[in-house]
């Protein structure tokens, strides 16, 4: 008899998911959650009137929206980084270094750029919603990009 982690393992591996472990929860699962929070940020930097009483169960009153969704962001985004390849021969504090420079230099740029774009765009709420998620998906695709090509070009053994 299947346990309920076989189960949900083998709906995932149907949906072309990874099984559900400690490694796939951190680098593969927390990025994607980082990278869903990332796109809203994105969306209510451009256009906050959209998330004005919009409320969730999850996150306490106290705890505004941005500041969850830039946690989720930078969480995802460092876990990313810390699994990638061509970090994975540096020594712990280095990789923890440079995976805390790429994820703030990466979120924080963006929501620069995101609200320096708020400010020249038109004050139309649907056009600004648009070039929020435009822009984040543009930022991640070049992101993902820039990653796999420096993995790509990871020596295999320590010369």
């Amino acid at each position: 008899m299947a346990t309920l982690v076989q189960k949900v393992n083998a709906s995932l591996s149907k949906a072309g998911l990874r099984p559900i472990t400690r490694d796939s929860v951190l680098y593969y699962y927390a990025p994607m959650k980082g990278c869903l929070s990332y796109g809203v940020l994105s969306i209510q930097m451009f256009t906050p009137e959209l998330f004005e009483n919009f409320r969730f169960l999850v996150i306490p009153h106290h705890i505004s929206l941005t500041n969850a969704c830039l946690v989720n962001s930078i969480c995802g985004t460092g876990l990313y980084l810390y699994s990638s390849r061509h970090l994975a021969q540096a020594a712990r504090k280095e990789k923890l270094l440079f995976c805390t420079f790429g994820t703030v230099m990466f979120n924080l740029g963006s929501m620069l750029l995101w609200a320096l774009g708020r400010t020249v765009a038109p004050e139309n709420p649907v056009l600004r919603t648009v070039m929020g998620a435009a822009g984040a998906a543009g930022a991640l695709y070049l992101g993902r990009n820039y990653v796999a090509y420096l993995d790509a070009h990871v020596r295999t053994s320590k010369a």
